[in-house]
């Protein structure tokens, strides 16, 4: 259920296996841990998603945690999709839940200037190969031996992002004065009624559980039977100033699974890419959003299923009208 950023970087350096979903889409820690069976002692790192960006369930990251340093594994978690939605604990009272590496992005934490973060023991860090090497890197340098910096340093090539760091750490700073559990609270409440006002609208078909119970951040992943995905979020946009998601938003393998078709379909369309490419729509919530803009949704939702023939006409004149001139 991984987004491409935590998948591709390792392909090329390791031996990777994968960790199956379950029905709903959600991680199965039992096949975690038949494989950490399966492997014992081989495995150095587990990684996983704090919360998806497809489905928004949360993963029991601590139960995971306890699991893996059973094994004598580390844990990253890619907290990208939920640092910004809820509070996290990386270091807790009984060692054994901690988290060993976190990784997240400043953008989806309202911060300009496209910065990441990556927090992790410095005893094992200053044994890491940089990933880049450049100015700022090294100790020392001869043509033919190189002593690292220790880390952070070895690991921030060229000029550092300054400004990012700062519109961070300002970020940071005005989510904890929110209240990170406010957040999540509004948000949830914002998903819960949000589901409950699409749920029924006729072609309309959810992607994930819609339960209170479920543990998630604020993500609702659909499609509007008849038509395509990347049309709806157009119709959305034009028509309504609303602004969605489609495609399958960097995590290609989930929603083949998400969708129950096959890794071929993806593969045919090397060679022939006028296939329609498959992906759904994804409605996401911060904690500036409001009820009516969800009625607002709903609404234009209710109005594209039911006349969906209409639009579909409609948008294909448009694509001609726009080709012609």
């Amino acid at each position: 259920m991984e987004h491409h950023s935590n998948d591709l970087p390792w392909r090329d350096k390791f031996i990777v296996d994968y960790i199956s979903i379950d029905e709903d889409g959600m991680l199965s820690i039992d096949d975690l841990e038949d494989k950490l069976n399966k492997y014992y002692s081989c495995i150095r790192l587990v990684t996983v998603t704090g919360a998806s960006n497809i489905t928004g369930y949360k993963n029991r990251i601590y139960d995971i945690a306890k699991l893996v340093h059973k094994f004598g594994s580390k844990l990253l978690v890619d907290g990208a999709q939920l640092v910004p939605h809820a509070p996290i604990i990386m270091s807790n009272n009984n060692a054994e839940y901690n988290i060993d590496f976190l990784i997240f992005s400043a953008h989806k934490m309202y911060a300009p200037f496209g910065t990441g973060v990556l927090v992790g023991p410095k005893s094992i860090l200053d044994k890491c190969e940089p990933d880049m090497v450049g100015g700022g890197t090294v100790d020392i340098v001869t043509h033919d031996f190189i002593k690292w910096n220790d880390s952070p340093q070895r690991h921030e090539a060229g000029s550092p992002n300054v400004i990012g760091s700062i519109a961070l750490i300002s970020a940071i700073k005005t989510l904890n004065k929110i209240g990170m559990n406010n957040v999540d609270r509004t948000e949830r409440n914002l998903t819960t009624y949000a589901i409950s006002q699409i749920r029924n609208i006729p072609n309309l078909k959810i992607y994930c559980d819609t339960s209170k119970m479920t543990n998630r951040v604020s993500i609702i992943p659909f499609n509007i039977c008849g038509i395509h995905h990347e049309l709806v979020a157009k119709i959305l946009s034009y028509e309504w100033g609303i602004s969605v998601r489609s495609g399958c938003f960097c995590a290609q393998p989930y929603i083949v699974k998400l969708l129950n078709i096959s890794n071929e379909f993806l593969i045919k369309r090397v060679n022939n890419p006028d296939l329609s490419h498959p992906g759904m729509v994804r409605i996401s919530f911060g904690l500036y959003n409001t009820y009516s803009e969800i009625n607002i949704l709903a609404y234009a939702l209710n109005k594209i299923s039911l006349k969906k023939d209409y639009y579909i006409r409609k948008y294909e004149n448009m694509k001609k009208t726009l080709f012609d001139v």
